[in-house]
Order: C-alpha cells, then structure tokens, then sequence
C-alpha cells in the first residue's frame, strides 16, 4: 500500500491569511492605544503605578510569604487580562506538544496492533483466482506449514442511496486466530452469517445503521450485485473494513468455499525453502512475509502525511520555547525601570530576578492542568487528521508524553530564566533608572 501526499495551495493561502490577519489585529489594538493619546500625554513620562487597591494580604499570607513573593502576586492581580493571556497562549503550547508526542506512540502502537494483536500470522499468500477447498488442504501438507487459515476479499462498489464507496469485502473464517477482526477495545469482532459488519467511519460516510440494505457490486468474477444488510456496526481497529463470514459471502455470490488467499503460521527455520516453493506455484500471485509487511507498513506511515508528524513535533517544541521566552523577556523590558529601583532601595539580585522571573514560574504552574486538559482533546482531534482509509490512527492520549511535554516546558522556563537573569545582572543601574522628560 501506499499514500499519495499532495500539497494544495489554499492551504498555504488560509495560513498566510491567518498569519497576516492575527498580526495585523495585535498591530491595531496597539496604534488604537496609541491614537489615543493626547500629544501631551504621550510625551510625559508614564505615571507610576497605583498600588493602593491591589490585593490585601491578611496577617497569616504576610507572614507565610516574603515581600516579593507578596510583589509577584500583586503586579498579577493587577494585570489579569494580561496574565490569562500568558496563561493561554503557555497551556496551548503545553498542549500542542502533550498531543504531537502522543501521536508518536500513537503510530508506535498502531504498527503492533497490526502486526501483533490484528495479524499473528508468519506469512500470507494470495491467488491468481479463487481457489477451491483442494488447494487449501495441499498447502497443509507442505513441510514447514503448521497451521492454515482461509480468507476471501472481493473488491466492490457500495451504495446507499446518493452515497457511495470502492472498497472490498473482507470474509474471515468463522473462528480465526492468524487474522483477527479486533475492535478499538482490543475485542474480537463477531462475524454475522446474515449481514455485513461495517467499521463506524465506514457507516458514517455511508449514513448506514443496523437494518439498512447496501448494495454491493462486485467488481470481480461474475460481477454480481449483491444486495446485503448492515447487522452491526464496529468501531476497528484498522481503516474502514467491512467483514462477512466466508460461508456467508459464498453463499452470497453462489460460489460456496472459495477462497482469495490464506494466512499462514510457519516453522521459521523452513521459511526460505518455504517462501521459495510457494513462489513457485502458478495458482499462487504472491507470497508475503509479515516481517517485510511490517517494515513496508512503517515506511507508508513515516512518508507522506505520516511523515508531518516529525514536523509538528519541532514546530511544538519551537513554540513552547518561544512563548516561555517571549513571556520572560516582555516582562523584563516592561519592568527594567521598576527592577532597578528595587535594586538601589537594597534588594539583592536574586530578590530582584525572583520578582520578575517568579511571575513566569507561577504562569508555567497553572498552565500545566489546563495544557493536560486541551491536550486530552487535541489528540483526538489530530488522530482524526491523521487517519486514512488505510488506517486508523487510535487517539490515545498517552501520560508519558505528556510528562515529557511538560518536562520540555520547564527545561524551557528554566533557559529562558536563565537568559532574562544574565541580561537582568548585566544592567547598568544609572541607565535604567533616567526618565526621558
């Protein structure tokens, strides 16, 4: 199998638009406060701030916290707006990266599934044509063959009503082991003698439900069109299935225990000399191992659309760093006036960076239960994104990853601190504290 991965160009054209019109918002918001202005006022220094109705602390808060931790929460209360913002655009950050790196294990677990729990076979063998019960049981007498297990797909046409899909018909035998029909709970799907199983994204883009008719024209053979009823509707595993038993498809297309291929379970210290006779066979159109299915299985995934969510993950982790950093630098230029008239009333140079970088240490903690809980619900979001007819990305949000999300962020808070502080030790006092009359 293979993906084709196309870029369009609208999309590049919505994300310049966005782009162009989430930075021409912010640039207006700022010109409109500044048209605002009177000559006079804007030439005059600005007036100190007024700390007479901010937040009260009462006996026990004065005596649990120092003097600038009591300044950390107050320059907070005062700029709420600002700070929910900062609080905002931190979680998001937090949980963009919580949800790209859920996808990698996502599409980790997604190549097991398929090549642990769906498929447990060794090897599978498709035919020119369908074949009857005879070439079933000779391939159980060749020498490293241990177990056999029959299964026919027939490509066909569905329609219901104005909607249609191409896909196939996949029947399995009744009990099977090598291949299973496994829901999104890891159970086996139960195979109906009167009627199709179809997968839930299958039934959604169909409109069907339990009850109703699709027919199906089978696009091999005798080109039968079939009429078939929906008797249930599963949520799997893998892409958009539609199943029936293998007696009941027979019965279906009036050619009873015919078979397109079988799932084998082999002695690997025979699977050369194996492989190499089953090749050989002239009913025989190809002969696949599941070892270099699985590898060819995590090539489609890792090329093509696949392929973005490597890119995703750098571009999460350049925008956690950016926003933490932007965060702790906006603050400092904002501040450099009031830091250095802390430092010449006598404060320290730790005391003054824990008063501006304090500020970033309180909004990176109440931005990680909000980063976690949009994180919970963007990785639904991009698993949908993500899957194909071909598969299904599970959107599972992992809790690893997000321990590692956050992980990053305070590794980023924590250089980011690191750099504000070095420029904050570095300032020349005299400098920072002349005002421009």
């Amino acid at each position: 199998p293979f993906l084709l991965f196309r870029v369009h160009p609208q999309a590049f054209v919505i994300s310049l638009m966005v782009s162009i019109t989430a930075s021409s918002a912010g640039g207006l918001l700022v010109l409109r406060q500044v048209f605002a202005l009177t000559p006079a006022a804007a030439m005059s220094p600005p007036t100190p701030p007024d700390f007479s109705r901010s937040l009260r602390f009462g006996a026990a808060l004065r005596s649990w916290l120092d003097q600038p931790s009591r300044m950390v929460i107050r320059n907070l209360w005062r700029q709420p707006v600002r700070a929910l913002a900062s609080v905002a655009g931190l979680s998001l950050g937090l949980a963009l990266s919580a949800a790209i790196l859920s996808m990698l294990a996502a599409f980790d677990t997604l190549l097991d599934d398929n090549f642990g729990v769906i498929n447990r076979s060794q090897m599978g063998l498709t035919f020119v044509e369908a074949q009857g019960p005879a070439a079933l049981y000779e391939l159980q007498q060749l020498p490293g063959v241990l177990k056999v297990e029959p299964f026919r797909v027939v490509a066909a046409q569905l329609h219901n009503g104005r909607h249609q899909y191409r896909g196939a018909i996949t029947a399995l035998s009744a009990a099977p082991e090598l291949f299973r029909a496994m829901d999104s709970a890891y159970r086996p799907i139960a195979l109906r003698d009167d009627g199709l199983v179809v997968s839930r994204s299958l039934a959604e883009e169909l409109n069907l439900k339990p009850g109703d008719l699709v027919r199906a024209e089978i696009r091999e053979g005798r080109r039968p069109t079939l009429q078939l009823p929906v008797v249930a509707i599963a949520d799997s595993m893998m892409g958009s299935p539609v199943y029936l038993s293998l007696e009941a498809l027979g019965r279906a297309m009036k050619e009873p225990d015919r078979i397109s291929g079988v799932w084998l379970a082999i002695d690997t210290a025979r699977q050369d000399a194996l492989y190499q006779r089953l090749q050989d066979l002239p009913a025989v159109a190809g002969v696949s191992l599941s070892a270099d299915s699985r590898a060819a299985f995590a090539k489609v995934m890792d090329s093509g659309a696949g392929a973005m969510r490597y890119v995703m993950a750098a571009i999460a982790a350049i925008i956690t760093f950016g926003i933490v950093y932007n965060s702790a630098r906006t603050a400092l230029a904002e501040r450099m006036h009031d830091l250095a008239s802390l430092r010449v009333l006598g404060l320290t140079r730790s005391e003054t960076g824990f008063v501006l970088l304090g500020e970033l240490a309180l909004l990176v903690l109440l931005a990680l239960p909000l980063g976690a809980a949009a994180g919970y619900y963007l990785v639904r979001l991009v698993s949908i994104a993500f899957s194909t007819d071909l598969y299904r990305v599970p959107g599972t949000f992992v809790p690893e990853s997000f321990g590692v999300a956050v992980c990053a962020m305070l590794l980023a808070a924590l250089v980011s601190g690191w750099l504000v502080k070095r420029d904050l030790d570095r300032v020349d006092l005299v400098a920072a504290l002349k005002v421009r009359e």
